[in-house]
């Protein structure tokens, strides 16, 4: 099965949160996450082989821009 999602999410440096979200693992031929900033946004793409993984990516997502707007 092959899953798609968008998340877009607010920011107050979305160029910042952008580059801290890029992935700098890129073995897995089943996960392929994109990150940019577009305006105020930082838009993620996910595309997963498998549901679960899709949903814990997105969780690591969200927790990590948390991260990343507390400090920027």
């Amino acid at each position: 099965m092959n899953c798609h999602a968008r998340l877009v999410t607010e920011s107050s440096d979305a160029t910042s949160a952008a580059a801290a979200l890029t992935a700098d693992n890129t073995a897995l031929e089943s996960l392929r996450v994109t990150t940019r900033a577009a305006g105020g946004m930082v838009v993620s793409e996910i595309d997963s082989a498998s549901v679960s993984t899709l949903l814990a990516t997105v969780d690591d997502l969200l927790r990590c821009q948390m991260a990343a707007e507390s400090v920027i």
